[in-house]
C-alpha cells in the first residue's frame, strides 16, 4: 500500500515536472519571439541611417525597368540600407513613384529621405543628371571614381 502511494506520488511529481519544463520552454520561446518582433517594429518605424556622421557619398542609378525589389536589393548592396524588406514596406506605405535617374546619395540618409528623393528628384539638388541609354549601372566599387568622372563632365 505504501509502495503504491509512493509510485502515485512519484508519477504525479514527474507529470508536474514535465509541465513546468514545457511551461519554461514556452516562455523562453515567447520571450525570443517578442524580442524579434520588437526589433522588427523598431527598425520599421524608427528613422535610422547606415552611418550617423555626414556619411559616404554613393552614386546610385534607378533604371526604367527596375522593380522595387531590384531597387531595394541594389540599395542594400551599395551599403545604403540594411533591410530590403523594410525599404519595400515603407515605399509601399509612402506610395513612392521611383523616378529613373542617377542619384548622389549618402549613407547618412534615412529610408524616408531616399524615398522622398526618388519620388520627387527636383525637390533636392542631389540628382546628378537625367538617366540616359549610355549610362550603366554603377557598382559600389566604382562610386568614388564615378563621382569624380561625373563632376569633371559637368564642368
Amino acid at each position: 500500500m505504501q509502495n503504491e502511494t509512493l509510485e502515485k506520488l512519484s508519477y504525479a511529481f514527474m507529470k508536474l515536472a514535465k509541465f513546468f519544463v514545457k511551461l519554461a520552454i514556452f516562455f523562453v520561446v515567447i520571450y525570443f519571439i517578442g524580442i524579434r518582433l520588437f526589433d522588427f517594429g523598431y527598425e520599421l518605424f524608427y528613422e535610422s541611417a547606415m552611418s550617423s556622421d555626414n556619411g559616404k557619398e554613393i552614386v546610385f542609378e534607378i533604371k526604367d525597368s527596375d522593380t522595387v525589389d531590384e531597387i531595394a536589393e541594389n540599395l542594400k548592396n551599395a551599403g545604403l540600407i540594411e533591410n530590403p524588406f523594410i525599404f519595400k514596406f515603407r515605399a509601399k506605405i509612402y506610395k513612392t513613384n521611383f523616378t529613373p535617374n542617377i542619384y548622389n546619395l549618402k549613407t547618412s540618409m534615412t529610408i524616408k529621405n531616399m524615398l522622398d528623393i526618388f519620388d520627387d528628384p527636383s525637390s533636392d539638388d542631389i540628382v546628378i543628371r537625367e538617366a540616359s541609354a549610355d549610362i550603366y549601372q554603377l557598382s559600389p566599387e566604382d562610386n568614388e571614381e564615378s563621382i569624380d568622372t561625373l563632376q569633371d563632365e559637368s564642368e
